[in-house]
């Protein structure tokens, strides 16, 4: 004797083969074709059904395999090459090759541990809406003692030119 199910609905108890007759019956009534099942909802007797991205990524592939071209388009792979050939060409040309490493993997730990210390404040219950008020109450300032008169504005900028020729000329 086949399982019994009870329907959440009207509480009737039903079995599975007339379940499966009540939807052949209903898709072959409407003359339309049945709808696949969920993916998610999938028994594990029903094939996997595959999404519509699956189904494009497998389309390209045999497109372009019958094509007999590589998968990836050689326009991506130009620009790679281009890319990596400049930055050899760019490091060969570094004369202290150790400095610059040194320099490259200082800066990468730095940035590393200020995510982390910021990560760390940033989990603290009180302390994230402090920094925000404290962030907002300096740029106030800053505004009203750099940029808010014109006078203030035009000696801000003559400094930050200053600067930016200290910085440029050595």
């Amino acid at each position: 004797m086949a399982p019994t199910v009870a329907s959440p609905a009207t509480g009737a108890v039903a079995s599975p083969i007339a379940s499966d007759l009540g939807k052949a019956a209903r898709s072959v009534g409407l003359g339309l074709p049945a709808l696949p099942p969920l993916p998610g909802l999938a028994s594990h007797g029903q094939p996997r059904v595959a999404s519509f991205c699956e189904c494009k990524r497998l389309a390209r592939n045999v497109v372009s395999m019958a094509a007999g071209e590589p998968a990836a388009p050689l326009a991506d792979n130009a620009e790679l090459t281009e890319f990596f050939n400049g930055l050899k060409q760019e490091w060969d040309r570094v004369e202290d090759k150790y400095a610059v490493t040194t320099l490259a993997v200082a800066a990468t730990l730095g940035m590393w541990s200020a995510g982390g210390v910021v990560s760390a404040i940033d989990r603290l219950p009180v302390v994230p809406g402090l920094m925000e008020v404290v962030g907002i109450g300096y740029s106030g300032w800053f505004a009203y003692k750099n940029l808010l008169f014109k006078p203030d504005r035009k000696a801000f900028f003559a400094k930050v030119r200053n600067i930016y020729e200290d910085i440029i000329s050595g």
